[in-house]
């Protein structure tokens, strides 16, 4: 993306590695203030991993943060079904993860859409800027429907019958 190439699936893979790498790391694989020096960070520098992750995460994470998109784990033909048989993810039985039975290990008590209890105040507490609506959205839709309907239309995922 940042060398204007056409891109597929694989900058989804990317995205990926970014996240987990600063769930794992608590901090993002590449940083700079300067926008400009952060895009020659993420096209020239290697990642560097903490000592504290294993093998298999540190394998994961470089799989996932290659820089070329067609060598990047899960930019082959196979695309997620390749992430999903890297030994990180050995314990885990996809069939489970497909029929919903995992159980979370930490499920939160919401009273409401709205109860944001478990949010961090740094969040919480900025200003809201409320856009004025547009006539029509980008679909020529008139955006009056908007309101009737769902939050998130295109997430499908329901914890229904976990309960």
């Amino acid at each position: 993306v940042l060398e204007d190439n056409d891109y597929g699936r694989a900058v989804d893979w990317w995205g990926l590695g970014v996240v987990t790498y600063e769930m794992m790391c608590g901090r993002l694989p590449f940083y700079n203030q300067d926008h400009e020096k952060l895009f020659e960070l993420i096209l020239m520098e290697e990642i560097k991993f903490p000592r504290t992750l294993s093998a298999d995460a540190k394998s994961l994470l470089s799989g996932l943060l290659i820089k070329d998109p067609n060598k990047r784990l899960g930019g082959g033909p196979d695309d997620a079904k390749e992430i999903m048989r890297h030994s990180y993810f050995n314990a885990v039985d996809w069939q489970d993860v497909y029929d919903k039975k995992l159980v979370p290990p930490f499920q939160p008590q919401v009273s409401s859409e709205t109860d944001t209890r478990y949010f961090d105040e740094e969040f919480t507490a900025q200003t809201i800027t409320i856009t004025p609506p547009e006539k029509y959205d980008e679909d020529g839709m008139d955006a009056a429907d908007n309101e009737r309907r769902p939050h998130f239309p295109q997430f499908s995922y329901s914890a229904s019958g976990r309960e």
